[in-house]
């Protein structure tokens, strides 16, 4: 059907779903701050406060009427030193005194600072610098400095390059501690060693007698001339395993008790 053409379930009105909105966030010191509010807001609804009183017109402030007591300090005596005139240290000859330091009781001798000699002594002490390790990655002459740029492997020069963190050391011996202790638990639970029962002792010397003989028909079919690499290793391999299985059924034929491990 073409949207231009009529519907009767079209006519029929249908009822609008409510649209539920969450629960407005209320703060747990919403009660607390407009309390402090209320209480702090008509303290000064006036230019300043209600009880002082305004100074009259004829009382305004006339020179020398103020007095400012000022803080006491006293003057303090530098320790003096002799000083050499040479090519770094020249003496310098004194400025006159000004009147105010003339009437005073003490004078303050100052130490006058050489920068220049300073200077030609830090210079002469100083360290040259490192060469920077720098690159030139564009035809435009731009230069990159890779000490700066962080793509120098400076961590080969650290003191612990190469070494364990100590972090990593706490971790596998808490790893080691916890795996001995859990085989410490499991031993006082169960025994590490059982008895060897007569039935599979049995089971298991027939077992290798089996595996024997066919390990024997196997090396009874190898060729009589081992003239390449892997002849000969398949032949060795052959006769180790065939000297395992004797020493083992040989131990099962002696010992008639036996004790194994089940790990």
């Amino acid at each position: 059907m073409s949207e231009n053409q009529e519907n009767i379930k079209y006519l029929i009105k249908r009822p609008k779903t409510p649209v539920v909105k969450p629960p407005m966030h209320r703060s747990v010191f919403n009660k607390s701050v407009n309390r402090e509010y209320k209480s702090n807001r008509g303290c000064h609804q006036t230019m300043g406060y209600a009880e002082v009183k305004p100074n009259q017109p004829s009382k305004f402030l006339r020179k020398h009427t103020r007095k400012v007591i000022r803080p006491f300090v006293g003057t303090t005596k530098n320790t003096t030193f002799t000083k050499t005139s040479n090519a770094f240290n020249p003496v310098y000859p004194s400025r006159p005194c000004r009147q105010s330091e003339r009437k005073s009781k003490e004078k303050i001798k100052r130490i006058d600072r050489n920068f220049l000699y300073e200077n030609i002594v830090d210079v002469i002490r100083k360290v040259p610098p490192l060469t920077k390790h720098r690159v030139q990655d564009s035809r435009h002459g731009h230069i990159m400095v890779l000490d700066e740029v962080g793509l120098e492997p400076t961590f080969v020069s650290k003191k612990n390059f190469g070494k364990t963190p100590l972090y990593v050391k706490k971790i596998i011996k808490k790893n080691e501690m916890e795996k001995l202790a859990e085989v410490e638990r499991i031993r006082a639970i169960k025994p590490p060693l059982r008895y060897l029962s007569l039935d599979e002792r049995n089971e298991l010397l027939t077992g290798m007698k089996a595996n024997w003989g066919e390990l024997y028909t196997t090396f009874l079919l190898l060729p009589m001339v081992t003239d390449s690499v892997p002849k000969i290793n398949r032949k060795a391999r052959l006769e180790n395993q065939l000297n395992n299985l004797e020493k083992d059924i040989y131990l099962l034929e002696k010992y008639p008790s036996l004790y194994v491990c089940d790990d």
